[in-house]
């Protein structure tokens, strides 16, 4: 399956500049950091972003707003705790290969 597929963000194939333009909006409107597993101090936050990813902080789900985001809303994303699991794209990818897509 080609990356396009598992691309909600629509970055694949678009200039830096784009990218990051796209991530900045994301990391602007997310709610990272009023979640309750995210750990102060962390210094990237939008994890769902393609290659934000997750956390190297973040060691334990203490619960999630990803759901209540308006990011979440906005691209329609399907997955959560991205702080701990990995990106969209990632999970998508992992639950694709886990079911033999």
């Amino acid at each position: 399956m080609a990356f396009s597929e598992y691309d909600k963000f629509g970055e694949e194939g678009i200039s830096r500049a784009e990218y990051e333009k796209k991530q900045n909006e994301v990391v602007g409107k997310c709610l990272c950091a009023r979640c309750p597993s995210y750990v102060k101090g962390d210094d990237l936050i939008g994890y769902c972003f393609p290659l934000n990813g997750a956390s190297k902080v973040i060691k334990w789900e203490k619960g999630c707003l990803c759901e209540t985001c308006p990011v979440f809303k906005e691209y329609d994303l399907n997955h959560t705790y991205y702080c701990t699991r990995c990106s969209q794209a990632c999970q998508t990818y992992k639950t694709d290969v886990a079911i033999g897509n």
